[in-house]
């Protein structure tokens, strides 16, 4: 780990333990004693319930049964036939049960690099948050194909000979830990993979996160060790660079920060990371986009529409034939996003299409992304939900194209 990586790290780190003191200071803090200024009208009990009801049915989404169950009880206190609360607790009792996850991960790229894996494990419910392990195998082959047009490193077939044809066997054991704490949300990734036939690496993710307004203002600090750049908390698993990242070990050690600003109808959201690669390499990348939630308006709460633009500038120290790395790159991009939850339904899209042409300096010189992110999640029963997440990233010329899918099943018990 460098010196300068290690520098940085202990400020976010720093960071992260402020914004929990802080936080924690804040929630603990008695609110300040009534004036004796003129009476304000009382907000009447009904808008009060509804508000309860609706936050508890956010919490329930969020994995957060014990959250829900606070506030389908405090609707109760104030009207015992609530029908819609009582059925909340019956939903909150299943939301507490322990949960059996089963997915397939399939993936490929223009470096004709592909990942096929399959796994699952049990994940747990506590007042505090929420525990997840998993188990994983499958296989990764990057199979170089001189004849591939697409491929930027097709020249490197003759070179690699037949060393690169054959599928690496992938194995992983993986812990996922998501504490909350009142407006605190906390993330910890550990993952332990093996390969037989290359260096067994150790990946791991921390995130903190200060909700100062659920679901519209956030401000978080993150860091991390991976074997793909893409890899976040949002999508772990996501395959390795290339056949020569993994058989020599390339991984990419992470810090940055990001948030959720709000200004009436519009969302700033900017973003910023620095990747120290341990071949020596390292890269900066900074987001800001600016969105407009064009819905929902009036008192709904879905569904959730933004229509935006993104600005992106991503720059390495150098060229690298295991990894895209672009030098001086940046872009501008037309965003939206849709979000809908329905009773059985929980469904999104993301996506963005670049407005700017190519961009960087020589080898790192790359078109912007067509980027594509979409979730589909139904409860076939109570107790069972079936889900899909899909990515597609699609450039010009011999800049990055892929596409990731993963399909699973949950289910309580």
């Amino acid at each position: 780990m460098s010196p300068r990586f290690r520098r940085v790290l202990a400020a976010v780190m720093g960071t992260v333990w402020v914004l929990v003191a802080a936080v924690a200071a804040a929630q603990d803090t008695p609110p300040p004693a009534p004036s004796a200024g003129p009476t304000v009208a009382v907000e009447p009990a009904a808008a009060q319930m509804g508000a309860m009801l609706g936050g508890a049915e956010f919490m329930l989404i969020s994995e957060r049964p014990y959250d829900a169950e606070k506030l389908f009880k405090a609707v109760l206190a104030q009207d015992s036939t609530n029908a819609h609360a009582k059925d909340g607790l019956r939903r909150v009792a299943l939301g507490k049960r322990p949960m059996w996850t089963v997915l397939g991960h399939g993936y490929n790229n223009n470096l004709d690099a592909s990942l096929v894996t399959y796994g699952g494990g049990p994940a747990f419910f506590t007042p505090h948050g929420k525990a997840t392990f998993w188990v994983g195998d499958g296989f990764f082959k990057n199979n170089i194909n001189g004849d591939n047009p697409k491929n930027p490193l097709s020249f490197l077939a003759s070179g690699l000979g037949t060393s690169d044809d054959a599928a690496l066997r992938k194995l992983t054991v993986n812990a996922t830990f998501e504490p909350n704490y009142k407006q605190f949300d906390g993330y910890i990734y550990l993952n332990r993979t093996f390969y037989p036939e290359a260096p067994d690496r150790t990946l791991w993710n921390l995130k903190g996160t200060w909700q100062r307004k659920r679901g519209r203002e956030y401000y978080s600090v993150f860091a991390g060790q991976h074997d793909s750049y893409l890899q976040t908390d949002l999508v772990q698993y996501f395959a390795p660079d290339s056949y020569t990242a993994v058989k020599n070990k390339v991984l990419t050690r992470e810090v940055g920060a990001g948030g959720q600003i709000p200004f009436g109808r519009f969302d700033f959201i900017p973003s910023y990371s620095y990747f120290d690669y341990t071949d020596g390499n390292s890269r900066r990348v900074g987001r800001a986009q600016l969105m407009y939630r064009a819905l929902p308006k009036g008192g709904s709460q879905m569904p959730i529409l933004r229509l935006g633009a993104t600005y992106v500038s991503d720059s390495g120290d150098k060229p690298s034939l295991q990894y895209y790395l672009p030098i001086s790159f940046q872009s501008v991009s037309i965003s939206g996003d849709y979000v809908m939850v329905t009773g059985k339904y929980r469904y999104g899209v993301f996506g963005s299409w670049p407005l700017t042409g190519d961009s960087g300096e020589q080898f790192g010189r790359y078109y912007p992304s067509r980027t594509l992110f979409s979730f589909v999640n139904y409860n076939v029963t109570p107790s069972h939900e079936f889900w899909v997440k899909f990515i597609g990233v699609h450039s010009g010329g011999l800049s990055p194209k892929l596409s990731d899918v993963v399909v699973g099943m949950n289910m309580r018990f």
